[in-house]
């Protein structure tokens, strides 16, 4: 009867260390992760960011590298007879295919990076060289908040004494969330790329139309 008194004591005893042991690890865990939050939201907006540019750079990529488009299929220009430009016309029928392919490209591998799980590593939340890219990953989704929005901009800069540098740029912007349970944090991300080029002798021609 007393060993079973002992050994009831015993029992309760380290009952009660378990359930003051749990609670401690709980208080540890929920502190740290209070003191980590911020760290651990900016490291999902960074990878975020990282993996809808390389997305958004591999759609551009892929289609100027299927279809060569050089400045002349973009831009006609005309000349006066003393060989300066007058007037610059844009190509709209070329400008919107290529608004819209780009477009559907886009959208695939937005999709394609949605269904995706990017893993960020513990070790490169706590800012340690030494630690960063080690120890148990956490898994952050990407999520594309609205359509791709994709802009031509015709930019005219002086470089010099009668030469104009007439520059042909695509300009994308995505609204995007990174989703890493049970938190989420919303960003933008805008890219410029120059698809086309051109040295103009003479001033900014007065007579050309915005392509917007």
């Amino acid at each position: 009867m007393q060993r079973r008194r002992h050994k009831t004591k015993r029992e309760n005893s380290n009952t009660g260390a378990a359930v003051l042991l749990i609670l401690f690890l709980a208080v540890i865990l929920l502190f740290i992760n209070a003191a980590l939050k911020p760290v651990i939201m900016n490291m999902a907006e960074s990878y975020g960011k990282m993996s809808v540019a390389k997305a958004v750079t591999e759609s551009v990529s892929e289609l100027f590298e299927d279809d060569e488009i050089g400045y002349s299929d973009l831009v006609k220009l005309t000349f006066s007879d003393s060989g300066f430009v007058t007037a610059v016309e844009y190509n709209s029928a070329e400008i919107n295919r290529i608004k819209l392919s780009l477009s559907e490209s886009l959208v695939s591998n937005l999709e394609k990076l949605r269904a995706s799980k990017i893993k960020i590593p513990i070790g490169s939340v706590t800012g340690n060289a030494y630690l960063s890219g080690r120890g148990l990953s956490l898994r952050l989704r990407i999520m594309q908040s609205s359509v791709p929005v994709i802009e031509v901009i015709s930019l005219f800069e002086s470089e010099g004494i009668n030469t104009v540098l007439h520059r042909i740029i695509i300009r994308i912007t995505v609204q995007t969330e990174a989703y890493l349970p049970p938190r989420s944090v919303s960003f933008t991300l805008t890219q410029d790329f120059v698809i086309a080029q051109t040295i103009i002798v003479g001033d900014i021609p007065s007579g050309y139309a915005d392509i917007g």
